[in-house]
């Protein structure tokens, strides 16, 4: 699998709203569209800039991961309805990580009554531990 790592700054980054402005770090991007966040620093601290970047790589369509988050981002998570799950990332870790991501439901398309069920307090399937949306 192709795997690219992206630093906060570069064309690349920048191409991902990763912007040096804003964000210190990095990341990684996989050909199917896979981005595991690795590090983070916000330079605006409860600026909501991390939580604008996660949800537009989201609306882009990337299926976000994010590698062994400390407890304020795991805060965040919690609110976009990551789930902690492990993985094997051979490559830039010797052991299995934590790696929180969205329930795999979730990454599906959605049907109209799927869609009409969120926010209503419904049990989303394929979540780990049946948290609600």
């Amino acid at each position: 699998m192709n795997a690219q790592r992206i630093e906060s700054g570069t064309p690349e980054g920048e191409a991902l709203g990763f912007v040096e402005s804003l964000y210190s770090g990095w990341l990684e991007l996989r050909e199917d569209h896979r981005l595991y966040l690795h590090f983070i620093i916000s330079r605006n601290k409860n600026g909501g800039n991390t939580q604008a970047l996660i949800r537009q790589w989201l609306a882009k369509g990337y299926d976000v991961r994010v590698v062994m988050p400390r407890p304020i981002m795991q805060h965040i998570l919690n609110k976009l309805h990551f789930v902690p799950a492990v993985e094997s990332l051979p490559e830039w870790y010797d052991e299995i990580v934590e790696c929180w991501r969205r329930p795999k439901a979730w990454l599906l398309p959605v049907s109209p009554e799927e869609e009409a069920g969120a926010g209503n307090g419904k049990t989303f399937p394929g979540t780990a531990d049946g948290c609600r949306g």
